[in-house]
């Protein structure tokens, strides 16, 4: 049984809509990357990627636009915390009710699923994700599918970046753009911001999530892992401990590897790191997918 059937079933909504949208991945070997990027996709034929609406989408936009005057963390560290403590991105011209709409930040394709609730006034949640070979469109089709479904607390708050993993495997500065463009559309929380690297885009979320900008998430799980790194900065020389935790799959020596650099590095883990919980064991279970997704909702810098 593929992740997207399982997930349809568990929304409870109807089979016919999952055919052909099959989750990739398998064993650590089957997640070569020779997969086509567009297996699965509904949406082959559609229009190509647009900006429209969406404010600025270079990585070329500062870091210096969030609302508020930066200061010093009063968390530890004695530094600068980038981005500041307390405040949000103020972006501002992206719409509400975006269901996995296909975007472009300066050349870097991804899909962006933002709730009908959304409004600029209200800093909001933000999941960047790198997919599995899957997908970005499945994996956007999953979270999709759990939001609506209920079933993960605070998931239909939280607007949703997507990269496909097979495309931008290693490629950090692609999620940076993409986080980049989206502060700059959308008023983004500051301390509420996260980071999900699944199977194929395990690399490109490690360097993201533990050294490009390390200090703009406030939780990270790489989950299906199928190599290992460890934070660049501690918590102490960010200013603030972010959370951490590694999902297996099967891995589990790159999880455990993880998760003990997040530990020398002053990290939050939870009590029992690897998660070791239902798919723990099995690469692209649905179990231990759901399990990730769930861990962000109450977490912040």
């Amino acid at each position: 049984m593929t992740r997207r059937i399982a997930l349809c079933a568990v929304a409870a909504l109807a089979l016919a809509s999952c055919e052909g949208n099959v989750r990739g991945g398998g064993p650590r070997g089957g997640d070569s990357g020779t997969a086509p990027r567009d297996a699965g996709r509904s949406d082959a034929g559609s229009a190509p990627p647009v900006d429209a609406g969406v404010g600025p989408t270079d990585a070329g936009i500062a870091p210096g636009t969030d609302a508020g005057s930066p200061g010093v963390d009063a968390g530890g560290g004695g530094g600068t915390l980038d981005p500041p403590r307390g405040g949000s991105s103020g972006g501002a011209g992206g719409a509400a009710g975006v269901a996995g709409a296909t975007m472009s930040a300066g050349g870097t394709e991804y899909r962006l699923i933002v709730p009908g609730s959304y409004r600029a006034s209200t800093p909001a949640k933000l999941l960047v994700v790198y997919s599995g070979t899957e997908s970005g469109a499945v994996m956007t089709m999953n979270l999709m599918s759990l939001s609506g479904a209920g079933i993960i607390p605070g998931l239909s708050t939280t607007i949703c970046a997507v990269l496909d993993g097979v495309t931008y495997r290693g490629d950090a500065a692609a999620g940076a753009r993409v986080l980049d463009a989206v502060r700059a559309a959308y008023n983004i929380d500051n301390d509420r911001t996260y980071l999900l690297g699944e199977s194929a885009g395990t690399t490109a979320a490690l360097s993201l999530g533990l050294h490009l900008r390390q200090s703009y998430f406030a939780a990270f799980w790489a989950n299906d892992v199928n190599a290992c790194d460890t934070p660049e900065r501690t918590a102490a020389a960010l200013g603030f401990a972010p959370w951490g935790q590694a999902g297996p799959g099967g891995d589990f020596t790159d999880a455990q590897c993880i998760i003990d650099g997040m530990r020398a590095a002053g990290y939050r883990t939870d009590p029992v790191s690897p998660y070791a919980g239902p798919g723990s064991g099995t690469h692209g279970d649905t179990n231990q997918f759901i399990a990730a997704v769930s861990w962000f909702d109450t977490k912040s810098r």
